[in-house]
């Protein structure tokens, strides 16, 4: 009877000690996964930058106006925070990174053009240099210490897309092609180009001359505005004519940037396209090399009709004679 009644009160105490527990409510709120919890930390740092942005306009704002002797300086310094703090805003969105793979790049928004300039630093840069160098472009045609910033894109009228040192067809050159200088300065610069091929026969000489093809001057270009499209043309465009008889022609175009950063005006006068001498014309005018690409031709059939069409005029033929055929000759007899 005793055991029975102690059985009796444990139960009871265990009921009330199980009553008097706190109870645990299950969230029905659904769980955010991993990558949903990336976004939000990266809009909550993304604002963070757009308040610091905020203040740093306001600085630039109140630089401006005052007279300081290290004006320049602070808002060297300034801009270049504010171009950081707008790159980063949005580096991490994972939507500007899928804009940007579909090739959809605004150049006016500062994160596509840090984008797009590591991307011409990290492959399409090496190649150029290994390139340039290994077919003598450096030195024959451009300076040994040439660091290219820019990005120079060859398009053929047949809308084909020029790799830097790939051989072509004559006939893909006839017309001008479209030249489109990928930069990314914000601020409008002018520009000289230049299309020129070292591998020129020079008869007198028993050698190779440049012979310029094409040059225009004080071309407007900046970040949004990379094609060229106007300019003042000092030499026509001349195509590309690779003389039967000669090894491979490297035509090489090279857009050079004009003094004062780009915003001086250069009048160059040149009186012929032989025996043309691209850096020292760029020494006496004060132009940097900014970027380059070239491509490589040798004669074909088509070769014949631009020397008839176009340039008017006979076609040379360049080359050693062939060599007399020496045998010993049979015996006839009578």
């Amino acid at each position: 009877m005793f055991h029975s009644l102690t059985r009796r009160v444990a139960s009871r105490c265990n009921v009330a000690t199980r009553m008097a527990l706190p109870v645990r409510h299950v969230s029905t709120a659904p769980q955010r996964t991993a990558y949903e919890e990336a976004l939000v930390l990266i809009e909550t740092d993304k604002k963070e930058r757009l308040k610091m942005l905020e203040k740093v306009e306001k600085e630039i704002a109140r630089v401006q106006k005052s007279n300081s002797p290290a004006q320049s300086a602070q808002l060297a310094a300034l801009n270049a925070l504010k171009f950081d703090l707008q790159v980063k805003s949005e580096l991490n969105d994972p939507e500007v990174h899928r804009t940007f793979a579909r090739g959809e790049v605004d150049m006016g928004r500062p994160v596509f053009r840090y984008m797009r300039q590591k991307e011409f630093e990290k492959a399409p840069l090496k190649q150029l240099m290994e390139r340039i160098t290994q077919m003598n472009v450096v030195p024959d045609v451009l300076p040994l210490d040439v660091k290219p910033t820019v990005q120079v894109n060859i398009h053929f009228a047949d809308g084909s897309a020029i790799e830097p040192g790939v051989f072509t067809k004559p006939e893909q050159s006839i017309k001008p092609p479209k030249v489109d200088v990928t930069n990314f300065h914000t601020e409008q610069r002018l520009y000289t180009l230049a299309l020129v091929d070292p591998d020129s026969p020079d008869v007198e000489n028993k050698t190779y001359q440049q012979r310029c093809h094409w040059l225009i001057t004080n071309v407007p270009l900046s970040t949004t505005q990379s094609i060229v499209e106007s300019g003042e043309t000092v030499l026509e465009y001349v195509p590309p004519h690779p003389q039967k008889g000669t090894k491979y022609h490297r035509y090489t175009l090279i857009a050079y940037e004009q003094p004062n950063g780009g915003k001086d005006k250069v009048d160059v006068k040149v009186d012929k396209r032989d025996g043309f001498d691209i850096k020292n014309l760029a020494q006496s005018h004060g132009l940097q090399v900014r970027g380059v690409s070239f491509f490589r031709q040798v004669w074909d059939e088509t070769v014949s009709d631009i020397y008839s069409d176009i340039l008017k005029m006979p076609e040379p033929v360049y080359g050693k004679p062939p060599k007399p055929q020496r045998y010993i000759r049979r015996a006839t007899y009578f």
